[in-house]
């Protein structure tokens, strides 16, 4: 659960909605859509008090109790059609003792990996990426990198030592003013993936872009946002999973041979 929904109510209540989560039996009423003035009366009482920058996805009315779902995200919370109660927790079946809260969860959790898995190795999202193929370039991967970071360097040298790959590298300025600089004349060379590798390698830094140079730094800082990549470098595989952070070439090869898309 977010920290940013998580201040939503007070600690006392937290508890309370708790005890009152795994007491509550799991009745018989057919799930269906929200009536409008419910869905406006939730809206309203929610109005600010998620945190900043959190919205609510969806609004659904639960099979159990007269509650109804609040996602945002991953994350949920319960609430009543008036928009007056709420409360955190885990709603358990005690018939089979199933967190019906959890399993809800997990399977938003995976549903979000599976689209955001899509949406990153779209050829929308990879045109804005450098590509690099050694060998036959079977095996695949995304790495999010700042200019400046000494890690993602050490990542490039790992890359030196491994044949057979295709790495997709968005450049992600954010340690420095001249991380933007450094990307922005990295995509508008003539050979980016080289300007890159002279750079990362070699420290011979790329030409001075031209002013009408349309770079993909924009699009890229925004699909970090959605991914929520918080570092570099930040490693994504084919199986939608992800590494944070430095792995060495050893590391590599044997994550890349361990995947199954």
């Amino acid at each position: 659960m977010s920290n940013s929904l998580l201040r939503l109510i007070s600690r006392p209540f937290l508890v309370a909605g708790f005890a009152l989560a795994t007491a509550l039996p799991a009745l018989a009423q057919t799930a269906g859509p929200v009536p409008p003035a419910a869905d406006a009366a939730i809206r309203k009482a929610l109005d600010g008090k998620l945190g900043q920058g959190v919205k609510i996805d969806a609004i659904t009315r639960t099979p159990y109790a007269d509650l109804y779902e609040v996602r945002a995200g991953a994350d949920i919370l319960y609430i009543d059609e008036t928009g007056r109660y709420v409360f955190q927790g885990s709603v358990i079946d005690l018939s089979n003792g199933r967190n019906l809260s959890r399993e809800r969860s997990e399977g938003l959790q995976a549903e979000a990996d599976r689209a955001m898995r899509t949406v990153l190795w779209s050829q929308d999202s990879l045109k804005h990426a450098l590509k690099m193929t050694k060998g036959n370039g079977k095996r695949q991967m995304i790495v999010f990198e700042d200019p400046y970071c000494g890690f993602c360097k050490r990542m490039r040298e790992s890359f030196e030592q491994m044949n057979d790959i295709t790495v997709y590298t968005f450049l992600l300025p954010i340690l420095s003013e001249d991380s933007g600089v450094k990307s922005r004349n990295v995509w508008c060379s003539a050979n980016r993936q080289k300007a890159y590798d002279d750079w990362m390698l070699r420290g011979v830094a790329p030409a001075a872009a031209k002013k009408d140079c349309d770079d993909s730094i924009a699009e890229t800082q925004a699909l970090a946002r959605r991914l929520r990549i918080n570092g570099t470098p930040a490693i994504f595989f084919t199986d939608g999973t992800r590494q944070p952070g430095f792995m060495p070439a050893d590391a590599l090869e044997k994550r890349l041979t361990s995947v199954r898309n």
